[in-house]
């Protein structure tokens, strides 16, 4: 019975155009007017640093350790990419004629025992430079006082720094996630949300008061539950699958990276559909008039897309510093976190706190719209 109920409920559902338009289309429309909106921007990387051209300068009689250091900046490896581009000039003015026709961004000029800095304009490039020198005049003083003090000891300072790059590489944050990238993860939010709307559709079918499939629904002897839940499994099938096709399309036909693999970003959003379908479901037994069924899940769903962000960038940061227990019972909000939280940090604390909130609202949901529609009747005609 079980099973023919679930297959009963998706074509039922599928046969609802709205749902087809509001659920499939719309979310379509909107990342496409985004990606129109935004540009090229959505696809930089904001933690990228390009390649900086800078002069050498040595005076006379000057130890050349310092270029050996910035000409290894100039390598590309597995650690890092091409930091510095690096050309050595006999002097100083042939160095800053380069630099005055933005040939090159900054000049090092190495002489007696300092390292100066030469940029036109303060900003970060020059912030680079200057702490590119101050690592190395640091490690420099380090191994010239323990090779004066305690020679012995030289080893220990080569494994701890070692150590400490290895400890960086080892919990190395992913790739920058575009700050335009947060729209759509509202927009999925969104998108997941509006399966409120399809259980409510289903809840109405359900009732009595509100359908004439509801009364012989209510007169058929079967088992009331099971059948509810068998439509809230086949609305999360029929919403996973409209979220899914959003996904691939702003994956692959948009060319944006979600910052996850596409497995997992589907696999979370399966969790916001089931939450989604939980609170129309919830809604649906608590109500029990049409315009209600209709008005109540749309107000509730933009009302957490703005919060979470969807129509007014940053706005989670300043609830954040104000109220930042409405971060944490939007869901929403909660579900862009999950998504921003594994893009740029992977599966952190934050990151399981996001999915066991969202598992909690569904089992919250759920439990009560039990218990009310367990103790559901109806006035005798």
């Amino acid at each position: 019975m079980f099973l023919r109920i679930f297959f009963y409920k998706i074509k039922q559902l599928i046969r609802m155009r709205w749902l087809v338009g509001w659920n499939f289309l719309f979310p379509l429309v909107l990342a496409s007017a985004f990606y129109l909106g935004f540009g090229n921007m959505i696809k930089d990387d904001p933690n990228r640093l390009d390649t900086i051209e800078v002069a050498y300068v040595a005076g006379d009689g000057i130890n050349s350790n310092f270029l050996s250091v910035i000409e290894e900046l100039s390598k590309e490896t597995k650690d890092h990419g091409k930091i510095l581009e690096v050309t050595s000039f006999d002097s100083l003015e042939a160095a800053s004629d380069a630099l005055n026709k933005k040939d090159i961004e900054g000049i090092y000029y190495q002489h007696d025992d300092n390292i100066e800095i030469i940029v036109t304009e303060n900003g970060l490039i020059s912030t680079s430079l200057s702490q590119i020198v101050k690592s190395y005049q640091n490690y420099q003083a380090s191994f010239e006082k323990i090779l004066s003090e305690k020679p012995e000891e030289i080893d220990t300072l080569i494994a701890s720094i070692n150590s400490n790059m290895s400890f960086l590489k080892k919990y190395d944050f992913k790739s920058g996630v575009s700050q335009y990238m947060q729209f759509f993860y509202a927009l999925l939010a969104m998108s997941s949300l509006f399966s409120s709307w399809v259980s409510t559709a289903m809840m109405t079918s359900l009732c009595a008061n509100l359908s004439e499939c509801g009364k012989r629904f209510e007169l058929a002897p079967g088992h009331k539950l099971k059948a509810i839940f068998a439509g809230i499994l086949a609305g999360t099938l029929l919403q996973t699958l409209s979220n899914t096709v959003v996904i691939c399309y702003v994956e692959y036909c948009l060319g944006l990276h979600w910052g996850s693999p596409i497995y997992m970003v589907i696999a979370i959003t399966s969790l916001a559909s089931a939450l989604g379908i939980s609170v129309g479901t919830l809604i649906g037994s608590i109500f029990k008039n049409e315009l209600a069924l209709s008005m109540v899940p749309l107000a509730f769903t933009m009302t957490c897309s703005f919060f979470s962000g969807l129509m007014m960038g940053g706005i989670q940061q300043i609830i954040q510093n104000f109220c930042p227990i409405l971060n944490k019972i939007n869901p929403a909000t909660v579900f862009t976190d999950s998504l921003y939280q594994l893009a740029c940090y992977g599966k952190t604390s934050a990151y399981y706190q996001d999915l066991g909130i969202m598992v909690l609202m569904i089992a919250i949901c759920l439990i009560i719209s039990v218990l009310i529609l367990r103790r559901r009747n109806y006035d005798s005609i």
